[in-house]
Parts: C-alpha cells; structure tokens; sequence
C-alpha cells in the first residue's frame, strides 16, 4: 500500500521513529474510542524512517502546491 497522502503535521496524534511502535499507538488510542474516525499511519516522504498517525478525516485532499503547511506521506496502514 503506497498510496500518497496528505496532511498537517500539527493534526498529528503519534509520531515514532518505529512502525510497530506507530501501529501499537494507533492500536491503544483506537480502542480508548473505537466509534472515532478510523486512523492512518503514514510514513513521511523526506524521512523513511519516520512515522505519523493521523485521523483519516483529517486528510487533505485539496492540497495546492503553494500550501506549505501540508506535508505529503506514504499511507502505510488504516485502523
């Protein structure tokens, strides 16, 4: 799954250098709310080795090119 992605780093809710740490973090603040948007962990595009968990509402899909507070991800897994 290396779909493009979209989002505001400052709409962050984890960010780890690990993906299993990502995923087990999206995992225990899922199940705090299961009824809450379903969560994305994505993979920063500049940096490989670093992961961020966002809400897939939170996505943005109107992104123009001068936007410079939007930040472009790998999407990794849903939850």
């Amino acid at each position: 799954m290396d779909e493009m992605v979209f989002f505001n780093p400052g709409d962050a809710i984890a960010n780890s250098k690990d993906f299993g740490e990502a995923v087990r973090g999206a995992q225990i603040y899922k199940a705090k709310d299961p009824y809450e948007s379903s969560l994305i962990v994505a993979e920063d595009v500049s940096d490989k080795k670093s992961f961020v968990v966002y809400f897939a509402k939170d996505e943005k899909s109107d992104t123009k090119d001068s936007d410079k507070s939007v930040v472009p991800y790998h999407l990794k897994k849903t939850i």
